[in-house]
């Protein structure tokens, strides 16, 4: 029996639009710390792109030390960043109550590993949310993000443009950028908890929509949901870097923040090799260009990083037994 390896955490281009919308804003360069975290400059020309998460949190992490701190850059994001991405998650709904609890349920459709849910307490509701205890970079600006993002979209269901929560729970440890930052100023925070969640009133939820701005639901999610096991997630990573050439193991290890070897030992308890998968992947596309596609042999062939058209012809008939030009004609 194959041993249950971990997926690798997800997540869309998309969740990047906020921190490069905001450093736009304060005129800082966002494209040598893209670099460094070896994403592309043009990222959000494919916005529903599938990246490790620990890629992009490290170019969170990257971004705010390199802009003060880490933890303000992510408090700032949240606060005044667009968070227009995630509004087509929360609609149609009824009331504010519904548009939170669509989005706790849709939300991994962004994100794999995304985990947020409402939990009735009395008189109040918490919002809260889980982190990714594996990923240990950017983790605290993550959640600085995080929360005010919370906050945030209760203020646009809720159409309160100024409320704040009376409590919020933070799983870092007790920071002065928190307790400083003046939207937090008048609330009860509590540090050093298993997870992030803020507090509130629930009458606020069961308010009707009263917000007059429509999200844009002109592009509606017909996208392939982010994959919850491993050798799933380990193709979406490669087909993401993948091009004219598919990247190496070593590439692939240090994008997902694993080392070499703990990537080779987790293909091995999956019971597959890196170039079974590559194989996989070159196999899937080389059937679609096939059959819905004019390229040439030759074509297909470079697109799917073959040196030549012989190349290609020896890999497609070991797969399958046939050529690629009868495969073509059935």
């Amino acid at each position: 029996m194959k041993t249950a390896v971990k997926a690798i955490p997800l997540i869309r281009a998309s969740q990047l639009e906020p921190y490069l919308t905001f450093m736009d804003k304060i005129g800082a360069n966002s494209n040598k710390f893209l670099e460094q975290s070896k994403i592309r400059v043009d990222v959000l020309n494919t916005p529903e792109k599938l990246l490790p998460e620990y890629q992009v949190w490290d170019f969170i992490e990257r971004a705010g030390k390199g802009n003060g701190s880490a933890i303000e850059f992510g408090l700032h994001t949240g606060n005044e960043g667009n968070f227009d991405f995630v509004l087509g998650l929360m609609y149609p709904s009824l009331t504010a109550y519904d548009a939170l609890n669509r989005l706790c349920l849709f939300t991994r459709l962004h994100s794999s590993q995304a985990n947020l849910w409402l939990s009735e307490k009395g008189s109040e509701i918490w919002f809260c949310r889980q982190g990714i205890p594996e990923i240990a970079v950017g983790q605290k600006a993550v959640e600085a993000y995080t929360l005010m993002l919370m906050i945030n979209l209760v203020r646009y269901t809720t159409g309160l443009k100024h409320w704040q929560p009376s409590k919020i729970c933070l799983q870092m440890k007790q920071n002065s950028s928190i307790k400083q930052f003046k939207p937090l100023q008048n609330t009860e925070i509590k540090y050093k908890q298993k997870l992030t969640a803020i507090a509130i009133d629930s009458t606020l939820l069961s308010l009707t929509q009263t917000s007059t701005d429509s999200p844009d639901l002109s592009s509606p999610i017909n996208l392939s949901t982010p994959a919850r096991d491993f050798v799933g997630s380990l193709r979406q990573v490669i087909q993401s870097l993948s091009s004219n050439n598919y990247p190496n193991l070593k590439e692939v290890a240090d994008i997902t923040g694993m080392s070499s070897r703990t990537l080779q030992r987790r293909l091995k308890e999956a019971e597959i090799s890196y170039t079974e998968i590559i194989n996989q992947i070159q196999f899937e596309l080389a059937k679609t260009l096939l059959k819905e596609s004019n390229l040439t042999l030759r074509e297909i062939s470079e697109a799917l990083g073959y040196s030549t058209q012989g190349h290609f012809s020896r890999a497609f008939k070991r797969w399958t037994g046939i050529t690629p030009q009868l495969f073509r004609q059935l």
